[in-house]
């Protein structure tokens, strides 16, 4: 009998540990991404959230200033987007971050009204919490897939990635999405061409 076997009952078992697979590079990376992202969001949350009296954030308080409230609100509007994209957000979220923003710079249009409306909309502050929320909702498929891993469990590393990566979408159809997208987009071009020409 091999010394890295014991015989029980009639079965053998092996007693050398078994290999544990790990979670790709690729997915590690983006956790540590996705930890980095959650720091960043935190930071931005308490600046919107409130300076003054933990009530009036950085936005109310620029809002004063006519167009310097406006250029902060599309900044931070534009820097949420990025985060965003960054975090692997969906299209919908992308859409409503945008909707948002917009929506915050006509508020802080309107001269006195504006501003203490501005104190109580608090789109970047909630914007913020959202991506916290997506970000934990990776990290946590992430954690019980390494947990699964640990245990010996057969895991399907290519469904993890659709999920945080495509939101969902495997990569055949994210490139059959793309490769329609891109031929509507020529045929377009091609008849705007035609009828300048």
């Amino acid at each position: 009998m091999n010394t890295n076997e014991l015989k029980f009952n009639g079965y053998k078992e092996n007693l050398l540990p078994q290999k544990v697979q790990s979670l790709p590079i690729k997915i590690e990376a983006y956790e540590v991404n996705l930890l980095q992202a959650k720091d960043e969001i935190k930071n931005f949350i308490r600046l919107s959230e409130g300076l003054v009296f933990k009530k009036v954030g950085l936005d109310a308080l620029l809002g004063i200033i006519p167009v310097v409230g406006g250029i902060y609100t599309g900044v931070a509007g534009i820097w949420l987007l990025f985060q965003s994209n960054r975090v692997k957000t969906g299209f919908q979220e992308k859409l409503l971050i945008l909707i948002l923003t917009l929506a915050d710079i006509v508020i802080g249009v309107l001269v006195a009204a504006g501003d203490i409306l501005d104190a109580f909309f608090r789109v970047h502050a909630w914007t913020g919490n959202r991506l916290i929320a997506h970000i934990n909702m990776q990290l946590s498929l992430i954690e019980r897939t390494r947990e699964q891993l640990n245990q010996g469990l057969d895991v399907d590393l290519d469904a993890l990635e659709d999920i945080l990566f495509r939101n969902g979408s495997t990569k055949r159809q994210k490139t059959t999405r793309n490769l329609i997208l891109a031929l509507i987009l020529m045929v377009v071009f091609v008849s705007c061409t035609l009828m300048a020409g």
